[in-house]
């Protein structure tokens, strides 16, 4: 199982992209500090100083430090984002799993995974959802794109052969991303907690899940 790595995929993206080096290590910069600090604590002063360049530097490409969210927020939501669903859904489709409940359990683990591995980069998102909500829309589109699209394919396979039950496919992934919020939310927001399994609560999930979303008989 692989653990896409957020950082990774965004200073990928980073490094595609037009910006200098030193518009680069700002957003670097400035995606670790919030992630570790918050938003609000982090000063314009201390990404210049990460970035090893001036507040100038930092102020005349992007104005403001929301200038810098901004920055930070359309490259992983219109590349980083779709990308590590993309490698997802390739490691979903090698695994080859025909029943509901291996499928789950495997993609359940492979998401607690990948984001109690990137909880602090992912605490920026939330951190900012909450000032400005009409991310989850944006957010929320891509997702409703994917459902529809190949992880739909996966859940309408398993409408045909009797083993979940016949719902709108957006209704069973809502049932399915609220159970595995439930897991990773109160890692993310309090700490993660060492004793913590990640293959056990995996299985017990998509038990809960595959006995939840079964016909009824």
């Amino acid at each position: 199982m692989q653990v896409n790595n957020v950082e990774e995929l965004f200073e990928k993206t980073l490094q595609e992209s037009d910006l200098t080096q030193k518009q680069q290590a700002v957003l670097s910069v400035s995606l670790n500090l919030f992630a570790e600090q918050g938003f609000d604590r982090t000063s314009t002063s201390e990404i210049a100083k990460g970035a090893g360049v001036s507040e100038g530097t930092v102020f005349k490409q992007f104005k403001t430090k929301d200038g810098i969210l901004k920055a930070l927020m359309d490259p992983m939501l219109d590349q980083v984002v779709p990308m590590a669903a993309a490698e997802f859904l390739t490691e979903i489709k090698t695994s080859q799993i025909q029943d509901f409940e291996g499928f789950i359990t495997y993609a359940i683990q492979d998401r607690m995974t990948f984001a109690l591995a990137n909880q602090k980069l992912l605490k920026v998102f939330a951190q900012e959802i909450v000032r400005k909500p009409e991310i989850i829309q944006n957010l929320s589109g891509k997702l409703q794109l994917l459902i529809e699209g190949k992880v739909g394919e996966y859940f309408s396979y398993f409408q045909q052969t009797g083993q979940i039950v016949d719902w709108p496919v957006a209704r069973i992934a809502r049932y399915i991303i609220g159970t595995l919020a439930s897991y990773v939310v109160p890692q993310m927001l309090l700490g993660v907690d060492k004793n913590f399994d990640i293959e056990q609560a995996s299985r017990d999930a998509a038990h809960f899940l595959a006995r939840g979303l079964a016909p009824e008989k």
